[in-house]
């Protein structure tokens, strides 16, 4: 999606119909400049804070939100869980909410940013899964999580958003081992001189494993690394922006900012 003002955007057709508030951001920013949303305190590219936060109240506008209502944590690659309103200093890969006036969001730029949503009780998570996160099974207990509080695993949709793809992504040979002991060795590629991952095939399958039908599931398996619209911690040596993955639960409603000339 190419917003009025030439930011590039990326939604899931599944929770748009169900009426979720939702965004994948790219790379692309208004008039085709830079759209990086990485925290002020860990930008790579030398943007300057003002340009971060700019960035970051423009993406809280999509979601019909004020910036001040987007919640994020500290990403360290598990599966743990916090509510949306908790603080960012908070270490986890998941987030839940209920709220309106929440959004929940994930930062990636290779790793695999993962929407769930339940259109009965209205409940979202954000999921950020890399290759650890997958072989933890952090989409896993994200649904666990959701049915805990009400949700039926069989209701709930999934959007995947971009990541690396098996092309780029070559691992190690203990990496794919890692797969295959967490029953994922299917989402692993041969390559030489080592062995390539499939994450948006593994996110589909614990998806698929934790019960959400696979007509409840939908995303993109564009690759980070190859499509210029995206950031990529590998495919620019580490020294790349930030996307923002987001979503909010509770009431029905599409921001006004989403529509599009």
């Amino acid at each position: 999606m190419i917003l009025a003002d030439g930011t590039h955007t990326l939604t899931s057709d599944l929770l748009t119909i169900h009426r979720f508030p939702h965004v994948f951001s790219t790379r692309i920013g208004p008039g085709g400049g830079s759209f990086d949303l990485a925290r002020p305190d860990q930008s790579l590219l030398g943007t300057s804070n003002e340009t971060l936060l700019a960035n970051l109240a423009r993406f809280s506008r999509l979601l019909g939100l004020d910036v001040s209502e987007i919640a994020t944590a500290r990403q360290v690659h598990g599966t743990a869980i916090v509510e949306g309103s908790k603080s960012e200093s908070i270490d986890a890969d998941i987030l839940v909410s209920a709220s309106p006036d929440r959004a929940i969001a994930v930062r990636t730029a290779d790793c695999v940013p993962i929407l769930i949503a339940c259109p009965k009780t209205r409940i979202v998570a954000a999921v950020h899964a890399g290759w650890r996160g997958l072989v933890a099974d952090a989409p896993g207990a994200a649904v666990s999580h959701l049915e805990s509080l009400g949700a039926d695993r069989e209701d709930l949709l999934a959007a995947i958003g971009p990541a690396i793809g098996p092309t780029r992504f070559e691992i190690g040979f203990e990496v794919a081992d890692e797969f295959e002991r967490s029953g994922m060795g299917s989402c692993v590629r041969s390559g030489t001189p080592r062995p390539h991952a499939d994450l948006f095939d593994a996110a589909m399958h614990r998806l698929i494993e934790a019960n959400i039908p696979d007509v409840s599931i939908d995303g993109v398996s564009c690759c980070t690394s190859e499509d210029p619209r995206f950031f990529s911690h590998r495919g620019e040596s580490g020294r790349t922006g930030r996307h923002l993955s987001g979503i909010v639960g509770g009431i029905s409603r599409i921001a006004e900012d989403q529509k599009v000339e």
